[in-house]
Order: structure tokens, then C-alpha cells, then sequence
């Protein structure tokens, strides 16, 4: 094992995000175009990978309360910071928006239903009174791999063609691996963390002190049966109400996404507040539960078929809920081998405030499975989807996102962008009262 390859990775995946993931990277790639060309915009063509079509209708933007795959793409344009990343839209106005509404209804959207990558896919042509402007993102909501204007290349980058061919290192490392380095981590080395700690219990919070989105969060905390699971899964459901509800506070993303770097960590804050524990015994918990969320996400796909949030994110609070209490490497496989037949493919139909009462059910799956280990129970391997190991185990689910599920996915968005142009565009309020 490579433990200095493997922090890095740690590292490298976890970064903060201003907004839901899905429609970031598309608000990420318009404003690129935009900034290549800037300019009056006359009209705006995208072409995207059917997830990204399909799956980004039903979240509210910082800054505004509009929603739609067309309003991501208007407000990237007009409002966009293109050296800010994730952030992208911080720099959203009451008066950016409104121009942002104007330009969405000349947005022409291209879904890619033959597209054969479970990645993402954005390719944004801003047409202006000084040319066009184009941008290409592609396998992270990041990941700016073309930038031209007026067909002058101003950036090009291959794609990075490593998921696809099973070379990602993170494919490499097993789960015991994840489970000795974490444990040999020290103080400094896992300081980092407190930032997602920091991030995500902001968002948490917001939810619990104003009942944001549709009050799930609110209403479990605030419930008269309480138990730490109980609370654990109110801060997971609030923290993704308030970034599904376009609350202006960054989260701390994993993998790219930000509810799974909220489901992944903030039922570990709340039980180690419940439980006493110790801020190491935290933070070494959520950087196994983000280690193995990562190599989860990176097995079932960026933009997949299968929910991250109730799979990969489940996965990893078992496992660090298991460590924080002292557990061994023997009892955190068996958590998660509890986890995975109550998990296990259960399909993403898009980025939503429903997708909190998933996180919220996976987090109270996860951790019954990890007290069940701690007292000795386990199902046994080799039962249905269930592997020989663990390892074995998040095979098994990889392919059968990848693989398995990738005609059904692709059927669903579909049904998805078809029933999504129907309306006209609404805000989010429109949207909950429906």
C-alpha cells in the first residue's frame, strides 16, 4: 500500500462546492463559454450527457430561486465566476437573475442518449453579438477540457480516459488498506477535515434553525423520540435540505459531490457529539467514511444509475461509525456488509429535496448496521449480492452500475427530460406546492 498516494487522493477529492454538483458543472462549463466569447448573448446551444439533462431540474441555485437545466446554463453565462471553480456562482445578483431568466428561455438543450461513458458530459456554445464562445466539461464538474472562441482553441486536454479503463488508483486500494492508513494518520495530517466538518454543519444547522426545504431535518431533530440515529439522521437530511434549497454556504464535497460529502460526515458529527467521543476518534472516522465513499462513486460513476447518496455515502458512514467506536477492521467489513443488501441499487432519479429523506433513511440503515457489528452480528459473505469479502462486495455493485443498470438508467432520463419541458420555467416555491 501507498500511503502517500492514498492521501492524496483523500485530499484531492474532498473540495468545496457552492451549490449542487449536477448543476454546477453545468453552470461551471456555460460560464467558461461565456467568458471565451463575452459579448451580448443572442442564443446558447448545449449539448450533455442524458444524466446531466435529465437529473439537475429540481434544485434551487445560490442567489436565486429559479430552477432548470436551462436556468443552470442562463445563470453560469450571465452571473458565472469562471476562476472560481465549484464557487462559480457566487457572484449571483437579484439583477444578474433576472437578466439569467431572459437568456434561459433562448437555451436549446441536446441530450446525448447514445452516449456510452456514465460520466459527465457538458459541451456549451454561447453565440453573442462578438461570435461564440464554447466550453467542454467532462468527467468532473470541474473538468474544463476544451475552451475556444470563435473556433480559435484556447484550451484543449485530453479527457481522461482512466475510469473507463479501470486505471483510476483508487480502484486499486482495498478497504483494509483505507482502514491502516487512516488509523496510522496523525493529528496534522487529518486537520483538513475540521474544514468539512465546518462546511457541512453550516449547512446543517441553517436547516435546523429555520426549517428549510420540506422540513424533514427540522422535524426529526425536533421529533419526541430521539436517539443519537435519530439525531444523526436529522443533520444528514438538513444539511443536503439546505444545499438542495440553494442556501448560499459552500458544502464539502466527496468525490465531486456534495451530498455525498454531507451524508458522509455530518452523522458522524452528530454522533460524536452524542457519544463524547473525542475529535480524533472524528475525524479518523470520516476519513474512512469519505475514503470509502470515493472509491464507491468512482466504481459506480460520476453521474450514475445507481443513488451515491443512499449507496456510497451509506458505505461510508457504516464504516467510520464502526471505527469511531473502537471498532476493528473485522467489524467495520461487517457494517458495511450489513449495509449493502438494504442499499443496494437503489436508482438516482436526480438531484431533489427528496434526496434528503434517502440520505436520512441510508444514515439510519448504516448505523444499525454498525451496532449490529459491534455486538458481533454479521450477515454472512456469498449471500446474494454479497462477495466472498467486502472488496468483492463494492465489485459487485460497481458492475452492476456500470453495467447493469446503464439501459434503464438512460430509459428514465428520458421519461425525466421529457416530462421536465412541459412546464414552463417556475421557481422553487412553484415547485413545493405542486
Amino acid at each position: 500500500m501507498n500511503d502517500t498516494e492514498l492521501y492524496s487522493i483523500l485530499r484531492e477529492e474532498i473540495k468545496p462546492a457552492l451549490g449542487c454538483t449536477g448543476p454546477i458543472a453545468i453552470c461551471f462549463c456555460a460560464a467558461q463559454a461565456y467568458d471565451a466569447i463575452g459579448g451580448e448573448i443572442k442564443s446558447i446551444d448545449a449539448t450533455l450527457d442524458w444524466c446531466m439533462s435529465a437529473k439537475n431540474d429540481d434544485v434551487a441555485f445560490p442567489g436565486s430561486r429559479m430552477l432548470g437545466v436551462e436556468m443552470a446554463i442562463a445563470l453560469g453565462a450571465v452571473c458565472g465566476d469562471p476562476g472560481a471553480g465549484l464557487e462559480v456562482l457566487h457572484t449571483v445578483t437579484p439583477e444578474g437573475e433576472r437578466k439569467a431568466r431572459k437568456v434561459a428561455e433562448c437555451v436549446k438543450i441536446n441530450p446525448q442518449w447514445n452516449l456510452q461513458e456514465l460520466e459527465i458530459y457538458c459541451d456549451i456554445a454561447v453565440h453573442t453579438d462578438k461570435g461564440t464562445g464554447r466550453a467542454v466539461v467532462s468527467q468532473r464538474s470541474d473538468g474544463l477540457i476544451l475552451k475556444e472562441r470563435n473556433d480559435e482553441i484556447l484550451l484543449e486536454l485530453e479527457p481522461d480516459i482512466s475510469a473507463q479503463s479501470g486505471k483510476l488508483p483508487i480502484l486499486k486500494y482495498k478497504v483494509k488498506d483505507f482502514y491502516d492508513m487512516v488509523t496510522s494518520l496523525s493529528e496534522d495530517e487529518l486537520a483538513f477535515l475540521r474544514d468539512a466538518v465546518a462546511y457541512n454543519s453550516r449547512l446543517a444547522n441553517a436547516t435546523l434553525e429555520n426549517r428549510l426545504g420540506a422540513g424533514i431535518g427540522y422535524e426529526l431533530y425536533h421529533s419526541d423520540y430521539q436517539n443519537y440515529i435519530t439525531r444523526a439522521k436529522a443533520y444528514a437530511a438538513a444539511g443536503c435540505e439546505a444545499r438542495m434549497s440553494g442556501v448560499s454556504h459552500p458544502a464539502m464535497t466527496c468525490g465531486n459531490k456534495g451530498n455525498v460529502g454531507i451524508a458522509a460526515s455530518m452523522p458522524l458529527v452528530s454522533m460524536a457529539k452524542d457519544l463524547n467521543l473525542e475529535e480524533m476518534d472524528l475525524l479518523r472516522g470520516i476519513a474512512l467514511s469519505y475514503l470509502t465513499a470515493i472509491s464507491i462513486i468512482h466504481r459506480i460513476g460520476k453521474a450514475p444509475s445507481m443513488c451515491s447518496c443512499e449507496v456510497a455515502a451509506a458505505l461510508g458512514i457504516a464504516a467510520g461509525a464502526t471505527l469511531m467506536r473502537g471498532g476493528t477492521y473485522e467489524q467495520v467489513a461487517a457494517a458495511m456488509q450489513n449495509t449493502i443488501p438494504n442499499v443496494f441499487g437503489v436508482v438516482c432519479d436526480g438531484a431533489k429535496l427528496a434526496c434528503a429523506l434517502r440520505i436520512s433513511s441510508g444514515t439510519g440503515i448504516a448505523l444499525e448496521c454498525s451496532d449490529l457489528a459491534l455486538s458481533q452480528v454479521r450477515i454472512a459473505n456469498n449471500q446474494g449480492v454479497l462477495g466472498a469479502t467486502i472488496d468483492d462486495s463494492i465489485e459487485i455493485i460497481g458492475k452492476t452500475a456500470l453495467y447493469a443498470m446503464v439501459g434503464s438508467d438512460r430509459d428514465l432520463c428520458r421519461l425525466l427530460f421529457e416530462k421536465r419541458r412541459i412546464f414552463p420555467l417556475m421557481n422553487f416555491e412553484e415547485r413545493q406546492s405542486q
